[in-house]
């Protein structure tokens, strides 16, 4: 494998994509732990590097700002507009007056109120699968799940709007490419104009007196606590962020599963495992392979480069979730892992604030997968990657297996 730091960070952010991106992870992360990309950024891929890019007060989220430096052509952009008022994307104070009105709904008590709804929602779909003897792990099973979750979590939406606000969160997530084309940018903005009509159409439906999530949101707006604008791309993240990643963590984690039989098999042995199981998941194949570009607010150092005011830093946590400094043989998978955890799910004030959540749906959904069938057979050992998430996110466009229970 080339030596050149660029060459193997453009291996990683462009067309065709790496089927196993980690060994360049991996020799990026030898060669260069920080490197200045030609592409505009510095590559943090060590764990260390990649942690203080999320805990550093120093570092500021601009991405709105930073995508239209890179093209001014997008300066009119819904989605660019979208993503300046969406949690991910927002700095405090307004991040942390944003993040208190969400704080109760995703609390651990209340996160695991929601098993119920999701156990019975993946017995569902798992009927589905049992009586047609197989499927597709994406389309058939993985990607009705979060939405369904989030939708339930929301409050206020039909079961009948869920494949149209999973088509708008496919279409939204292509803005958030490092290197976008303008038909990307255009699939974007027309899934934020679709989210926006659509939840403007449910703040006119609701007087803001209900319990849920959304009513609280639209009685926090007509309070003036919150904008127009910020309940819209509220509403958005939710829906449209727990879609894409929880979709492509249970698809890919099932997949990663049957790969290591060894390990399944102790997951079969004790189905209790699953919870470690999801956290050793999250860590061997994060579905997020590249946060969001941070700015530095001031001339920092980092990983022993000096970082100027001003200048984009992403951090790679496929480099990151297997760096041996952190992890000891960072390339197994191993679901009884004693030095576990990963940035996965990112830290700092910038953690995902549904990973409880997202933990909940893929333990519930790969657990209760691996206990319906006794049998599963993947149809194809290497599907296709999905673009074009990818290098952000990691996922495939299906997995075929065939069940018997």
């Amino acid at each position: 494998m080339r030596h050149d730091p660029e060459a193997l960070v453009q291996r990683l952010v462009s067309p065709p994509f790496v089927a196993d991106p980690y060994p360049v992870f991996n020799r990026l992360r030898e060669v260069a732990p920080m490197h200045r990309s030609e592409l505009g950024f510095w590559c943090a891929s060590d764990h260390r590097s990649c942690a203080e890019v999320y805990r550093s007060s120093r570092l500021g989220l601009g991405f709105g700002a930073a995508r239209l430096e890179q093209d001014p052509r997008y300066a009119e952009s819904l989605s660019l507009q979208t993503f300046g008022h969406m949690l991910p994307f927002i700095d405090p104070p307004d991040h942390t007056r944003i993040r208190r009105l969400l704080a109760p709904y995703f609390t651990p008590k209340n996160i695991d109120g929601m098993r119920h709804y999701t156990e019975e929602l993946v017995d569902r779909l798992l009927d589905g699968l049992a009586e047609a003897g197989g499927g597709d792990l994406v389309a058939d099973f993985a990607e009705d799940i979060p939405v369904a979750v989030a939708c339930q979590l929301l409050g206020g939406m039909g079961e009948s709007d869920q494949d149209q606000c999973r088509d708008w969160a496919e279409g939204l997530v292509e803005a958030v490419h490092p290197v976008v084309t303008d038909e990307m940018m255009r699939h974007a903005d027309e899934a934020a104009e679709g989210f926006r009509a659509y939840f403007l159409g449910l703040v006119a439906a609701n007087d803001g007196s209900g319990r849920d999530l959304m009513s609280q949101l639209i009685a926090e707006q007509r309070a003036g606590v919150i904008d127009t604008d910020e309940l819209l791309a509220t509403a958005t993240t939710l829906v449209g962020a727990a879609y894409h990643n929880t979709r492509n963590h249970i698809a890919t984690g099932i997949w990663t599963l049957l790969r290591h039989p060894d390990q399944l098999a102790r997951l079969r042995d004790d189905p209790g495992k699953a919870r470690a199981a999801v956290e050793e998941l999250l860590r061997f194949e994060p579905p997020v392979q590249l946060s969001l570009p941070r700015v530095a607010l001031e001339d920092l150092s980092m990983g022993g480069v000096a970082v100027r005011a001003g200048e984009q830093v992403c951090a790679f946590l496929g480099g990151a979730n297997r760096d041996p400094a952190r992890y000891a043989e960072p390339d197994r998978f191993d679901i009884d892992r004693r030095d576990g955890g990963s940035l996965a799910l990112a830290s700092g004030i910038h953690s995902c604030i549904g990973a409880a959540m997202a933990r909940m749906e893929g333990e519930i959904a790969i657990g209760a997968f691996f206990e319906r069938f006794s049998h599963v057979e993947l149809v194809d050992e290497e599907p296709t990657l999905d673009e074009p998430g990818l290098p952000l996110t990691r996922g495939f466009t299906e997995v075929r297996v065939e069940v018997a229970v």
